[in-house]
């Protein structure tokens, strides 16, 4: 039976990230972003009582959508 190759080791996940260009880069950042927060019921939360919102046909406004962005931008949800 064969084998599963082993995860790469943090040394070869650094080497690999100097390597990649900033679009690689911002990408992996936005995904590791993502991983970090797709199960935080903190974001759940958020996410849903906004979907909430829309639905009943609120409408955000662009001060609430830029906050939201800052928010989600600096990593705090």
């Amino acid at each position: 039976m064969a084998r599963k190759p082993s995860p790469p080791s943090r040394s070869e996940l650094i080497a690999l990230v100097d390597r990649s260009s900033s679009e690689e880069r911002l990408f992996l950042s936005a995904y590791l972003q993502h991983l970090a927060t797709k199960d935080d019921p903190a974001v759940q939360t958020e996410l849903t009582t906004g979907h909430r919102e829309i639905t009943r046909g609120k409408k955000v406004g662009l001060r609430q959508m830029t906050q939201l962005h800052r928010t989600l931008s600096s990593g705090s949800l």
